[in-house]
């Protein structure tokens, strides 16, 4: 049985960031007359006129970790207030594409639609066999949460009055607050992720014919100030606000040390806290992998990036420990991980899988043909219980376009692989992958005693779906066995390379 099931958020929860007032014109009102400026505990501890220097540092960042091919979109950051104009959703497609030059890090799909339901659009779009087309692994959400004008009011004024000459001068200076909530939430489940989002506020001070924008990061202390002329309004205001939480987010969900970017030093303690909750939720191999790889960048190790420990590793830690003032017993650690983190040096690359065991010829291919292996984590001829989750496993031996197909115990059958969560048919040569993909939100569940099947099929050439085989994915299709799936393929392609995994469930 074909189960949906909600995937867990892979990151804790993090810190909220606010916004706050800088001291940018000659006698403000006084920051504690606001509630939101009150929140202010540390002094700032650099100003900037703009964040286009700290996205070109995350393009950088973001290329050191081998971060790539995040696919996202958004309907825009809609105004709750109805008082501010902007054009939020450009401003994110901007922010990201410039983290984006070098890295390649995030693609932006915009299917320029009016429909709010983007999960029913893309599943309608994967109904129509369209599984050339990326889609987006998540989405955007927020919205301009809060717009409180004249928050803080100052007003002077004086004059004299003679027989002869009345004279007077006057002041007034007014702040207004504006607030931006931004979150990340999967296409696919539209579960928003824990702890990876962005709450950001602006304190804009007007007075005379211009404006003065101010803003902190209150628990961390970074400020960062703007002018704003009378044309402008909020708009100049709104565009920091959206490029400061871009840069929190793609920080959060890549899990790569954004502060370094706003010039925060690495001693902070909502840093640290952050950092150790990505620590806490790595498992003990991500750990060790991610050392192998940081040290292995720096030239500080030689041995394999698998995951797991040895006697060279324990070394080169230590080596790295005794040279950045931490005790260097060898040890893997928060502290280790967290000077690691702050490095510089990129990350050595994460090795792809190899190939598990020999795989036999197709039997229509001559030398170098395409073939395949499919087998499960039982075995090749696994036996289930009643309850347990189906993990089989496929792998080419060159390059190709793979297609899967699962039959159940009463004799229905629909396509697993490409599907609307993993919609690339394409696979690389030796890449040991799922079935259900990882990561899927949707597993296999035993829940009847039987016989039960899967059948791939994959090419080297695009291999065209037969038309009897088109409709959408996860769902029963109109065809009366596995025998007739094969002959279309066999049809359309006659050295098509396939695989079968007969499964019994007790």
């Amino acid at each position: 049985m074909i189960e949906r099931i909600g995937r867990p958020g892979k990151f804790a929860a993090g810190v909220g960031m606010a916004l706050m007032l800088a001291g940018c014109v000659t006698d403000p009102p006084k920051p504690e007359t606001a509630t939101v400026a009150a929140a202010v505990k540390t002094p700032a501890a650099k100003t900037v006129t703009n964040f286009t220097s700290s996205l070109r540092c995350m393009d950088d960042l973001l290329l050191a970790y081998g971060k790539r091919d995040i696919v996202i979109t958004t309907a825009g950051i809609p105004d709750s207030t109805g008082k501010v104009q902007a054009g939020t959703k450009e401003m994110l497609i901007s922010a990201a594409s410039k983290m984006s030059i070098k890295s390649k890090a995030l693609s932006f799909i915009d299917y320029d639609t009016e429909r709010s339901d983007l999960l029913a659009l893309f599943q309608d779009i994967q109904a129509a066999g369209a599984f050339n087309h990326k889609l987006p692994n998540y989405y955007i959400r927020g919205a301009i949460t809060q717009l409180d004008e004249n928050a803080i009011d100052s007003q002077a004024g004086g004059g004299i009055a003679l027989p002869f000459l009345d004279l007077g001068v006057s002041r007034d200076q007014v702040s207004s607050v504006v607030s931006i909530d931004m979150n990340v939430g999967e296409t696919t489940t539209r579960m928003i992720l824990p702890g990876v989002n962005a709450s950001n506020s602006l304190i804009i001070t007007r007075f005379g014919k211009s404006g003065e924008a101010g803003g902190k990061l209150g628990k961390v202390g970074f400020s960062f100030n703007m002018s704003l002329n009378k044309s402008e309004g909020l708009g100049s205001g709104v565009r920091a606000l959206v490029e400061l939480g871009m840069i929190e987010l793609v920080g959060k969900l890549t899990g790569t040390p954004y502060w370094k970017c706003l010039q925060i030093e690495k001693t902070n303690p909502v840093m640290m806290e952050q950092a150790r909750e990505w620590y806490d939720g790595m498992s003990p191999q991500d750990r060790i992998k991610l050392v192998q790889r940081k040290l292995a960048g720096m030239g500080m190790y030689a041995g394999a990036v698998n995951g797991i420990a040895s006697g060279e590793l324990s070394g080169a830690v230590g080596k790295y420990q005794a040279e950045n003032g931490l005790i260097a017993d060898g040890r893997i650690n928060f502290e280790l991980y967290y000077s690691l983190l702050d490095a510089d040096q990129p990350l050595a690359a994460d090795p792809a899988p190899k190939i598990a065991a020999p795989v036999a010829a197709a039997p229509s291919g001559g030398r170098g043909a395409m073939a395949l292996k499919l087998d499960s984590d039982k075995g090749p001829r696994p036996v289930y219980r009643l309850r347990e989750f189906l993990q089989a496993r496929v792998q080419l031996t060159n390059d190709g376009i793979l297609y899967c197909y699962y039959r159940d115990n009463t004799g229905a059958i629909a396509r697993i692989f490409p599907n609307r969560f993993t919609p690339d048919p394409f696979v690389k040569a030796g890449r040991l992958m799922t079935l259900p993909p990882e990561n899927s939100p949707f597993k296999i569940k035993f829940d009847q005693a039987g016989r039960e099947q899967i059948a791939c099929y994959a090419s080297e050439r695009d291999l065209p779906l037969p038309a009897n085989l088109k409709g959408a994915d996860l769902t029963p299709l109109k065809v009366g066995s596995m025998d007739e799936i094969a002959a279309a393929f066999r049809k359309a392609n006659p050295s098509i390379a396939e695989g079968r995994l007969d499964i019994t469930v007790q």
